[in-house]
């Protein structure tokens, strides 16, 4: 938008401003001049600015379904792995870069001491379908 839009633009705004402070300059010529000459210039502007807001509350919509969509996959992935590891704490990771799942197995009792003092096994699993980028995929 040029200088002269803006400045266009603002008259418009001030055009306003004084019809709601002296509602007789609403019948004012020079007036209904001055807002017939800067209305696109102000249509233009106003227009951005309600498109910027639309950007905004769209981004944040977006990212909360992502957010929520994730918590989602993630519980679902801790009841599959429930299903195939009984006996191991699982706990879902909706936070991670891919929804994940972390499975904590005990060690089984004839273990040596150096397994027993790390815990037992550890794994993570991920889901790959999803609107998230594959964690094997670097970005540029």
């Amino acid at each position: 938008m040029s200088c002269e839009g803006w400045i266009n633009a603002l008259c418009y705004e001030a055009g306003l401003w004084a019809v709601t402070k002296w509602p007789s300059l609403a019948f004012s010529p020079w007036l209904k001049r001055l807002m017939a000459h800067c209305l696109p210039d102000w249509t233009e502007w106003k227009t951005r600015i309600v498109m910027e807001t639309v950007d905004k509350q769209m981004a944040s919509l977006v990212q909360q379904w992502e957010n929520k969509e994730k918590g989602v996959v993630a519980e679902e992935l801790r009841r599959k792995a429930q299903e195939l590891f009984p006996s191991s704490k699982i706990s879902p990771l909706p936070h991670a870069i891919v929804p994940s799942v972390l499975i904590e197995t005990a060690p089984p009792g004839d273990a040596s001491e150096a397994v027993k003092a790390l815990g037992g096994e550890l794994r993570i699993t991920y889901q790959l379908n999803g609107p998230w980028p594959h964690p094997s995929k670097e970005e540029p």
